[in-house]
């Protein structure tokens, strides 16, 4: 790697990146042997010449390394999913597929592409290869792409609505990011506000030919759908509990339904829940 010794750093690999999971976020930092660079002497950029000898003047990568550093902190990725790359070691017979067009869209990437919505049963691997998704997006792509769990972010509105902030100002950086992952799609009460923030976000990162990465436990189907056990408050003693069954165009419409399926192709994961305890490795 540029500015690097040939011998790769035992600590990142070669990569001069750390992450680390942190309480709230993964967090990146430059390794130790990151910190100088030889080849452009910190400066950021290396003087070279084209095949007519004109001198000219490139970006030095560990320029593209400080960037790429900083886009990843800004990303907000759970710290649970520090370790999340699309590498093999990762691919399984379960989520081989959607692991698999992820990769193809981050190698192929172009502004505006169609993103995808993951489907699937909690525990499936959902969240671990959207995050898998950004780190390749930002350390193989440059491009700045930001994660945000849905249920959080009605949160962070509503108390937004108590520091006179206005719902524009919480939205619009997620509308303007280059591309985003919006995680727990359907997740929440259903109420009209929840519906009438994620109708704003979603139509405007339509309308503005954005990529998005979405993922629900919700599919299109009542037989595979996430279900659901809720007690009634004024149950009576032997009352059982009210099952439902919501599919994804129960839980957020059909108009927000609709520009879904046109901003995205749809991937369904099956497989076991990796967050059991006899489960060896669990990916999100």
């Amino acid at each position: 790697m540029e500015g690097q010794s040939a011998v790769l750093c035992m600590r990142c690999a070669g990569s001069g990146v750390l992450i680390e999971a942190t309480v709230s976020n993964s967090r990146a930092e430059l390794c130790e042997c990151a910190r100088h660079c030889r080849a452009c002497d910190d400066s950021g950029f290396i003087l070279a010449r084209d095949d007519a000898q004109r001198e000219l003047v490139r970006e030095c990568e560990c320029k593209r390394r400080r960037t790429s550093v900083r886009l990843y902190n800004d990303a907000g990725v759970p710290g649970k999913f520090a370790d999340a790359r699309l590498e093999d070691k990762f691919r399984n017979g379960h989520n081989g597929v959607t692991f698999d067009s992820l990769k193809y869209l981050a190698s192929q990437y172009k502004p505006g592409d169609k993103g995808l919505l993951l489907m699937g049963q909690p525990g499936v691997g959902k969240t671990f290869l959207a995050a898998a998704f950004i780190h390749e997006m930002i350390f193989g792509r440059g491009v700045p792409t930001h994660f945000r769990d849905f249920f959080h972010l009605l949160s962070e509105i509503r108390a937004g609505y108590s520091m006179n902030r206005s719902e524009s100002e919480l939205i619009q950086p997620l509308v303007d990011v280059e591309v985003l992952v919006i995680d727990e799609l359907g997740k929440g009460r259903n109420t009209p506000f929840e519906q009438n923030i994620l109708d704003v976000l979603i139509s405007q990162r339509y309308n503005g030919r954005k990529t998005t990465l979405f993922t629900t436990n919700y599919t299109d189907s009542k037989s595979t759908t996430l279900v659901e056990k809720t007690r009634p408050k004024d149950a009576v003693p032997g009352e059982g509990d009210v099952v439902t069954r919501d599919t994804l165009l129960d839980r957020i419409g059909p108009r927000i339904y609709s520009r879904l399926r046109e901003m995205c192709d749809l991937e369904i994961m099956r497989g076991a829940d990796l967050r059991e305890p006899e489960t060896e490795v669990s990916l999100g």
